[in-house]
């Protein structure tokens, strides 16, 4: 009898940021920042220009995306984009980051937000 290994596949890489290079990356044009959170997290408060796509909605298969630009993903403390930041890598979508920390950490380095 043998044995044959199965192939392991590497777990999809995906790159972490801090708040300020997310904030370079936004105003330098070279990313944009989608917010994973759900719709009355937002509504509460949101970092300027973010686009909201709830986790609870998230299609990874169907994200719009810009293919010169880098997606930034964040949430209130970087749990969600981090699973939602898998997705993208796992259907193959490069230049994807999640913000470590996500809003707090955001607001605690004294960016801006808005809020209603």
């Amino acid at each position: 009898m043998s044995v044959h290994a199965l192939p392991i596949e590497p777990a999809p890489i995906v790159n972490e940021c801090t708040a300020h290079e997310a904030a370079a990356m936004v105003r330098e044009g070279e990313a944009f920042l989608v917010d994973v959170r759900e719709v009355s997290e937002y509504e509460n408060e949101r970092i300027p220009g973010a686009f909201l796509m709830p986790l609870s909605f998230f299609d990874a298969e169907h994200f719009p995306w810009i293919a010169a630009q880098k997606i930034i993903l964040h949430c209130a403390v970087g749990k969600r984009s981090a699973a939602a930041a898998k997705q993208l890598v796992a259907v193959g979508l490069g230049g994807v980051y999640n913000m470590v920390g996500g809003l707090n950490a955001w607001k605690d380095g004294g960016l801006p937000v808005e809020t209603d």
